[in-house]
C-alpha cells in the first residue's frame, strides 16, 4: 500500500510542476502596486520606524522593487523596497506617508516579510533587513 501512496505523490507532484499551478508554501511574484502589497509595505515601514532607534527621523517608501506572496499558515508578503528618510521626527510620527523627504537625502534598501493571518485579524513584521544602497 505504501508503494501506491509514493507513486500517487510523485504523479501529483509532477502534475503541479507541468501545469504551472502554485503549491502552498511556494512564493509567487505579485504586482508591486496591488492594494494588498501596498498595505503590507506601509505596515512594514510603520513597524520599521518604531524599531529604528538609530535614526531620529522617520522613513517612507520611495519604491517597492519586488513583491512575492507565499501561502503558509497565513500569508507572507515578501517585499524588497527602497526607503527614504523624511524630515519628520520618528518619535512623533505614526504614519510617515504625508512627510516630505529630507533635504539631506538618505536611502535604505530593505527586505521585509510581513505575515498576515486574516482569520485572527493579525499582521506582524516577521523579518526586516535594511542597508545603504549599493550604487
Amino acid at each position: 500500500m505504501s508503494a501506491w501512496f509514493c507513486i500517487l505523490v510523485f504523479v501529483s507532484a509532477g502534475r503541479f510542476e507541468t501545469t504551472g499551478q502554485v503549491m502552498t508554501g511556494q512564493p509567487l511574484e505579485v504586482p508591486v502596486n496591488s492594494s494588498k502589497v501596498l498595505t503590507a509595505a506601509r505596515f512594514a515601514v510603520v513597524e520599521f520606524n518604531k524599531a529604528n532607534v538609530e535614526d531620529q527621523f522617520a522613513y517612507k517608501i520611495v519604491n517597492v522593487t519586488s513583491a512575492k506572496m507565499q501561502v503558509v499558515a497565513g500569508i507572507n508578503y515578501i517585499l524588497d523596497m527602497q526607503l527614504g528618510r523624511t524630515s519628520c521626527n520618528r518619535s512623533h510620527t505614526v504614519d510617515s506617508e504625508p512627510c516630505v523627504f529630507s533635504s539631506e537625502p538618505k536611502e535604505l534598501q530593505c527586505h521585509f516579510v510581513v505575515t498576515e493571518i486574516p482569520w485572527k485579524n493579525l499582521r506582524v513584521l516577521t523579518q526586516k533587513k535594511c542597508h545603504p544602497p549599493n550604487y
